[in-house]
């Protein structure tokens, strides 16, 4: 099965040029999807350091078929994602988010975050696609027919996107010697929540302006697995002379790029990472090219509580999450929908 993912991704992504071999990238972490479903001991410790260190690492996904599986349905999603884009932008400007103060629809590039000191827009334009809506958990938001009409791929996707997410948490509490199912219980399938794919294009970037990919954040969601075919993306290192300087994170065939997000500072009260990471043009051959890639992002239930959990719940005093979500003077607890709603105000708007 391996062997048919990768002749898939050769075929469709053949004529791609090569990350530059010259260029040095993030060591990041390599994880085997088949030693995560099978709780490796080995494994599991790894995961774990990777998401106390760098807060990012590889999941090789050819080595287990429900990784098989998702490489496949993300390969498809590349194709889609290559279709909608070409849509004329009156077309995609009819699903513009941010007109229906909605997280789910469409976001054209050259839009600036509000927390963005440079103040640069951005090459990236998406479609997020709510896991409620493709589940009928919530009335679906409006999309263009060629998504709607990949509403079975999408489902696919989604599902066993989430349930591999899901298996990142069950790993991440047996590794803090925690009940197994205490983060996943923040972030059931379900149930409603923010979880959604995301579409993504970056077009080149115009050498005559200041613009970037995508400015410096954290995910402030609980799990992203991002599936990329071409160079941009990068994190901030943590190699020793290097600290705190940008690292490529290298795409590579059939491995997906895991990250947590910042519920899991919240739910972890720190112990855990959410890096910050952007994304700029591509390196080498590959810049002038366009950027796809295919995003999942976990979020917990809107009901969750945003606050330690299990052992992690001390009483004491809590972390705050980037600096980006104030707890305020009486230490409110926020629900996930609330922390949702909070950070929509910080939602990207478009620079005149």
């Amino acid at each position: 099965m391996a062997t048919a993912t990768t002749s898939l991704t050769m075929q469709q992504h053949g004529t791609l040029p090569p990350f530059p071999e010259t260029l040095s990238h993030a060591p990041i972490a390599e994880i085997s999807s088949r030693k995560l479903l099978a709780k490796d001991l080995e494994t599991t410790a790894a995961v774990w350091k990777a998401c106390q260190t760098y807060g990012f690492f590889y999941l090789d996904m050819t080595d287990s078929d429900q990784g098989c599986k998702l490489v496949a349905d993300a390969e498809q999603l590349y194709g889609l994602s290559k279709e909608t884009f070409a849509l004329p932008f009156q077309e995609k400007d009819k699903y513009d988010f941010r007109r229906r103060k909605s997280f789910f629809g469409y976001k054209p590039s050259g839009s600036v975050k509000k927390t963005d000191t440079s103040q640069r827009p951005d090459t990236t334009e998406f479609f997020n696609v709510g896991k409620d809506c493709l589940f009928d958990v919530a009335p679906s938001n409006p999309y263009p027919d060629i998504i709607q009409n990949a509403r079975p791929l999408l489902r696919d996707f989604c599902k066993g996107a989430h349930e591999m997410a899901m298996e990142i948490l069950r790993t991440l509490a047996r590794a803090a010697d925690e009940d197994e199912e205490i983060f996943v219980n923040l972030n059931r399938f379900e149930e409603s929540s923010g979880d959604h794919i995301r579409l993504t294009l970056k077009r080149p970037s115009d050498e005559k302006k200041s613009e970037i990919g995508l400015p410096s954040h954290t995910d402030f969601g609980s799990v992203t697995i991002l599936f990329n075919w071409l160079g941009g993306l990068q994190i901030e290192s943590r190699t020793p002379g290097r600290i705190g300087e940008w690292e490529y994170v290298k795409p590579v065939p059939g491995k997906a790029i895991i990250n947590l997000g910042d519920a899991m500072v919240s739910f972890s009260n720190g112990a855990l990472k959410s890096a910050k990471h952007r994304v700029v043009e591509s390196p080498g051959a590959q810049a002038g090219i366009e950027r796809v890639s295919v995003v999942y992002f976990v979020r917990p239930t809107h009901h969750s509580l945003m606050k330690p959990v299990g052992k992690f719940d001390s009483g004491g005093s809590r972390v705050k999450v980037g600096g980006k979500f104030s707890d305020g003077i009486d230490e409110k607890v926020y629900t996930a929908k609330e922390w949702l709603e909070e950070r929509f105000v910080q939602l990207s708007h478009s620079k005149e």
